[in-house]
């Protein structure tokens, strides 16, 4: 690559060849000076629209007329789409790297083998996500005896998780802005492995493990809503966001079985949380090799939505959105209804239908199991039915087998309505998250997501709090009907929702 010098702040580099592979007659591009930064900048040029990033050698007065190697930091998997011209900017102008989200950068594509890193990482978190999950349900009659509590009390729990999502909603679309989508993933990881090794470490104070689960939820929710809004960036959204929650319900499928195993042999049940820091670490380091350079998600030239919106605009934006408000209410009702019978199935079959510890965990695995299956294998199905349509019948379904698991006194009846259940209501998350994805601008993308996904899952908490608080009054038998009235408040929800348009995929 060829470089000619001219006098004055701006550098011309004569023949220049982008990062990208394409030649250009003559690109003018300026000196940065980044306080700080020892590596070289990124240097990029950039039509009204559309950037590419070039690289090249140039020269400063400045600078003693020494060359500097100005080297492309973005990954070659950026492609262009059009003749670009320069963006001029002072030499003497700081410029913080990387570049700040609403700089005007436009991500247009990521190879195929890095894109299956990022998912296969995805997958990776999600299951340790739903392994912490689902655990809960299982543990709960023994954390109630080990600090000799009530259902109410112990429902602090889910107060505590509540209290964290609220935190990740209002922080996650400005976390990722700040330091870049990528890294956000990653402090999300790390902050879930401090909540993990404070749950693992006691089983004297209750209020430090509510601090704990405060801690994971924050994680946990961060991490959904990233996730969720770059898996709505994806080719087959519904496929892959539906593959992506199936392997978390796998997750919470397994998670009871060891837990009861555990604790049934004598195993204090904080113990069972060092499996989660043993997953936690590696799900750190996929995740940081897959997502490092991500710093804002792909943007669609076509798509609607000002690219150029400052953060707070975005922000706020969502805040005043129908879709996203009627889309995260609905997700709350569906995870209150999920997280009730998974987080206290186990106490119904005990002191309802009468069954054993190990009985009761298989119950509750298998409800997850069939959220599983169905996640991953009833998506193609909703394709052929019409997403809106599929959750409206698999809520007539759902309801008629949660009556049939209430009104039947028997064990095996109520083990195989309730496993059922988990597969009829399995893709309603996902029918939420793409629907969302049709409805919602793209710049709106990582605020939308991460606020859908923080209210959603506040639902997991307030709702078995209700649970909770109820069961110790009158019985645990309220866990069915208290399903049942989440069930049918989830059809007037989805009423509510925008209609879009069905998917070819």
């Amino acid at each position: 690559m060829s470089a000619k010098v001219e006098a004055g702040p701006l550098q011309v580099l004569s023949g220049a060849q982008t990062t990208l592979g394409v030649s250009t007659e003559e690109i003018v591009v300026p000196v940065l000076e980044y306080a700080g930064v020892q590596d070289p900048p990124t240097v990029y040029a950039q039509r009204t629209e559309d950037v590419a990033f070039a690289t090249g050698v140039a020269t400063h007065p400045d600078i003693g007329g020494k060359t500097q190697d100005i080297e492309a930091h973005t990954p070659a998997y950026f492609e262009t789409v059009a003749e670009h011209t320069a963006v001029v900017v002072p030499s003497n102008e700081t410029t913080s790297y990387p570049p700040p989200a609403n700089a005007g950068l436009v991500v247009l594509e990521e190879t195929q083998s890095l894109r299956r890193l990022r998912m296969g990482a995805s997958f990776f978190a999600l299951f340790l996500a739903g392994w912490n999950g689902g655990a809960t349900g299982a543990l709960i009659p023994h954390i109630e005896q080990t600090f000799g509590i009530s259902y109410a009390r112990v429902a602090v729990l889910f107060i505590a998780t509540f209290v964290g999502y609220i935190v990740a909603a209002a922080i996650t679309g400005s976390l990722a802005r700040r330091v870049g989508f990528g890294h956000a993933v990653c402090i999300s990881v790390i902050i879930e492995l401090m909540g993990n090794v404070i749950n693992s470490s006691q089983q004297v104070s209750f209020n430090l493990m509510c601090f704990g689960f405060f801690v994971v939820g924050i994680a946990f929710a961060t991490q959904l809503g990233l996730c969720n809004a770059y898996f709505a960036t994806l080719d087959r959204p519904l496929l892959w966001t539906g593959v992506l929650h199936g392997i978390y319900g796998l997750g919470a499928f397994a998670s009871p079985l060891v837990a009861t195993a555990m604790v049934t042999k004598g195993v204090p049940f904080h113990i069972f949380y060092t499996t989660n820091i043993g997953m936690n670490v590696p799900v750190f380091v996929i995740m940081f090799i897959a997502f490092r350079n991500l710093h804002t998600l792909p943007q669609n030239m076509g798509e609607g939505g000002d690219t150029s919106n400052s953060s707070n605009g975005a922000f706020w934006d969502t805040l005043k959105s129908r879709s996203v408000w009627t889309l995260a209410i609905f997700l709350m009702l569906y995870v209150g209804a999920e997280e009730s019978i998974g987080g206290w199935i186990v106490s119904y079959i005990l002191e309802v239908r009468h069954g054993s510890p190990e009985g009761a965990s298989w119950v509750a695995s298998s409800f997850y199991l069939g959220i599983g299956i169905g996640r991953i294998a009833l998506p193609a199905l909703n394709i052929l039915m019409g997403e809106r349509r599929a959750v409206f019948i698999y809520l007539i379904l759902a309801i008629a087998l949660e009556l049939l698991a209430w009104f039947l006194p028997f064990l095996a009846s109520t083990a195989v309505c309730t496993a059922l259940v988990g597969l009829a209501i399995s893709t309603f998350y996902t029918a939420a998250i793409t629907t969302g994805g049709k409805l919602i601008p793209r710049n709106m993308h990582a605020d939308a997501f991460a606020l859908m996904s923080s209210v959603g899952q506040s639902g997991s908490a307030f709702w078995p709090l209700i649970v909770g608080v109820m069961s110790t009054k009158r019985g645990i038998w309220v866990v069915e009907p208290t399903v049942v009235a989440l069930l049918g408040a989830q059809g007037i929800c989805w009423w509510l929702v925008p209609k879009v348009g069905r998917r070819t995929e």
